[in-house]
């Protein structure tokens, strides 16, 4: 099929489903942010069609249970209006939601993207979320395990035998790695969490900074709170924690700095070897923050 006859096949199908809801009106494609969805919208509703990529289909079905949980506990998530996985009108499942009108966080400039405001709200939302979903109704099992990555120790030694960290980086990590994992071990309390929290979810006013929703529900369901913070920039953290003790005291869990830590150096090694500084910002962080998270490295 030519690229002409792909669009007018899609065209047809998002106008099919428009149609079949009861939505009337004008249409446009917009850009996905991630690889799990093609997106189209009205000025009120968004169609989500699930991808032909390989999580694409369980992350829809996640986020149809755990979106509607996050709505009704007043977390700033658009509303689910429609999960149909029947594969009547397309062969694959779709979701349309109220349509809330903002920016993408991870679009906007550098110090746009920084500003406290953002962050803060950032922090009172996942409060609301790990403080007042207590249960989350799953009858088919689609909410997502939650989980860290544990084997950090063999991804250092991967990377340093392919040169991407020198022997003064690789001794660095080895140590801190045997400093974290006593915390790491520690059970805490899981929470319903988002699991996914980074700039491109993030949907905000562009004048003001104020969070106007947490998108892409799809990695969601219960497990430790402090999971939700792997992505979020290291200098507003503190503006995320300072928001999000003050709501939720104690949420987090006792050692929450050093499991943050921990998932931060994880995250930090996917981008290795392509992003050489990937570790800067977090060894700038730990080695001028207070006493709570500094530590031998």
């Amino acid at each position: 099929m030519t690229v002409s006859g792909q669009v007018s096949e899609c065209d047809a199908i998002v106008r099919e489903i428009l149609s079949h809801h009861g939505i009337q009106g004008g249409w446009q494609s917009l850009p996905a942010t991630g690889l799990a969805n093609r997106i189209y919208a009205t000025s009120n509703v968004v169609l989500r069609i699930a991808t032909d990529h390989p999580e694409a289909v369980e992350d829809a079905r996640t986020e149809s249970v755990a979106a509607p949980i996050a709505h009704a506990a007043g977390v700033l998530t658009p509303r689910l209006l429609v999960f149909d996985d029947s594969r009547t009108l397309v062969d694959r499942p779709y979701s349309l939601w109220e349509r809330v009108h903002g920016h993408t966080l991870g679009l906007l400039t550098e110090s746009e993207r920084m500003r406290p405001q953002t962050w803060s709200d950032v922090g009172r939302q996942l409060s609301l979320l790990h403080s007042r979903v207590e249960e989350c109704p799953d009858p088919l099992g689609w909410l997502d395990k939650p989980g860290r990555d544990l084997d950090l120790a063999e991804r250092v030694e991967e990377l340093a035998l392919i040169g991407a960290i020198d022997s003064e980086q690789t001794r660095q990590l080895q140590n801190w790695i045997a400093t974290l994992r006593p915390a790491v071990a520690t059970k805490v309390r899981e929470r319903f969490i988002h699991n996914d929290v980074h700039e491109m979810n993030l949907m905000c006013s562009e004048k003001s900074g104020s969070l106007i929703a947490l998108l892409d529900w799809g990695d969601a369901g219960w497990g430790d709170p402090a999971l939700e913070l792997a992505q979020i920039p290291w200098p507003v953290l503190r503006f995320v924690l300072d928001a999000y003790e003050e709501a939720a005291p104690g949420f987090l869990g006792e050692g929450a700095e050093s499991r943050i830590i921990w998932d931060h150096l994880a995250y930090s090694m996917e981008r290795m070897p392509t992003d050489a500084r990937a570790f800067d910002d977090m060894y700038r962080f730990v080695r001028t923050a207070d006493a709570r998270w500094r530590m031998t490295v």
